[in-house]
């Protein structure tokens, strides 16, 4: 079982949070929620480095305490003092702190006050006039916690595009590992490369189904198996993350990719297309009556309706056909394109490297520039970081 860093980064601002809630030591929940936000954008698995050895204390904002709850979670898949804060700190607090507006005191008091035990407990609450009668909230505040508690009582609960990356990259390479895969895409939003993830769509080109979802059920990350067919198994992560794994043969893998790739309104405008040149254009192919006629490749499916291939993050139904039409499809900015970065910190406030050594990997990407945006105001004296040594 590898824990991402993803997951330790999650379960230490859960832990923060509740600690928080709790009445904790502002510097102890400062802590993790600053050895959270450097583990997640760590460019190294803390799990890989473990096995290697490494001395996680090393590390900059990990002392030895946070060294060795790392070691427990990568080792044990458990951060018992997380387990501990769970079972003490009632759960409406914690999602009532989710709400924008609503810190750990405000929440205290509304479950006091009003006995807020969920969600629909606070929306109702602020649609019935009480919220505004607390000290420290009025009418407009309770309008907004109104709005808000209601949009989150019913969102779905969505990763990150850079957490969802942890989860789908070892994902494909295990499924890409299986005798007799060709092919693995994760297809969906995560494709269209949006901001967010709901779920994982995965497409496995082989001709061997009952083989791979025999293998893909004992993935290490599975925590339940909701549904498991010949081609077809939908997955439960340890992470909340619902996976649907499809294995597709060859002559369809193109038209299926098309297809879960979306979006919704993208593949219906093609599938109009195919229609009106007598196709019909579905996850199983391109087909003339009961004919399949393609579907091989995206370029296939494209080619059928006369447009050129369309990359997944355009494919919106936002004026990217029209643009296909008239060869005019934007192009996309490409990792070799970018010059520089204009917002980083060095080790001197939140960052974890020098300056110079900020400079020297800068140079080595061929950047043309490179802006450190350290804060000197508030970290005078947490880090001794003056006038004279930031002009340094």
């Amino acid at each position: 079982m590898t824990v991402q860093n993803a997951e330790i980064a999650d379960r230490f601002e859960q832990l923060a949070d509740l600690l928080e809630l709790d009445g904790a030591n502002p510097f102890r929940v400062r802590a993790y929620r600053n050895a959270a936000r450097f583990i997640r954008g760590h460019s190294r698995s803390l799990a890989d480095l473990l096995d290697e050895g490494v001395d996680l204390e090393g590390l900059p904002g990990i002392g030895d305490d946070l060294a060795a709850k790392i070691a427990t979670l990568v080792r044990t898949g458990r951060l018992p003092l997380l387990e501990q804060m769970v079972r003490k700190v009632p759960a409406s607090l914690v999602a009532m702190t989710r709400i924008e507006g609503l810190g750990p005191k405000r929440a205290q008091t509304l479950y006091r006050a009003l006995r807020i035990r969920s969600l629909e407990d606070l929306a109702r609450a602020a649609r019935s006039g009480r919220i505004r009668e607390l000290p420290g909230f009025g009418a407009r505040t309770e309008q907004l916690i109104a709005a808000r508690a209601e949009r989150a009582a019913t969102a779905e609960n969505r990763l990150r595009l850079a957490d969802a990356e942890q989860v789908a990259r070892p994902l494909a390479a295990y499924l890409a590992g299986i005798d007799g895969v060709r092919k693995v895409e994760v297809a969906g939003s995560f494709r269209r490369r949006r901001e967010t993830v709901g779920d994982l769509d995965v497409l496995v080109c082989s001709a061997r189904g009952a083989k791979v979802m025999e293998r893909v059920v004992r993935y290490e990350d599975v925590a339940e198996v909701q549904s498991q067919g010949t081609t077809r198994a939908t997955l439960r992560l340890r992470n909340g993350l619902q996976v649907d794994v499809r294995v597709v043969p060859s002559a369809a893998f193109g038209a299926a990719l098309h297809y879960f790739t979306g979006s919704k309104a993208h593949n219906i405008a093609v599938r109009r297309m195919a229609m009106a040149r007598g196709l019909k254009l579905n996850e199983y192919g391109l087909f003339r009556g009961e004919k399949r006629v393609g579907g091989r490749t995206e370029d296939e499916v494209f080619a059928a309706v006369g447009l050129p291939s369309i990359p997944p993050e355009l494919r919106e139904d936002r004026g990217e056909i029209d643009a296909a039409r008239r060869g005019k499809l934007p192009q996309l900015v490409q990792l070799a394109d970018i010059r520089g970065d204009l917002h980083c910190h060095s080790r001197a406030t939140d960052g974890r490297d020098t300056i110079a050594a900020m400079a020297r990997a800068a140079a080595e990407r061929g950047y043309e520039y490179l802006s450190i945006n350290d804060h000197s105001r508030h970290v005078t004296v947490a880090h001794g970081l003056d006038r004279r040594r930031l002009l340094e």
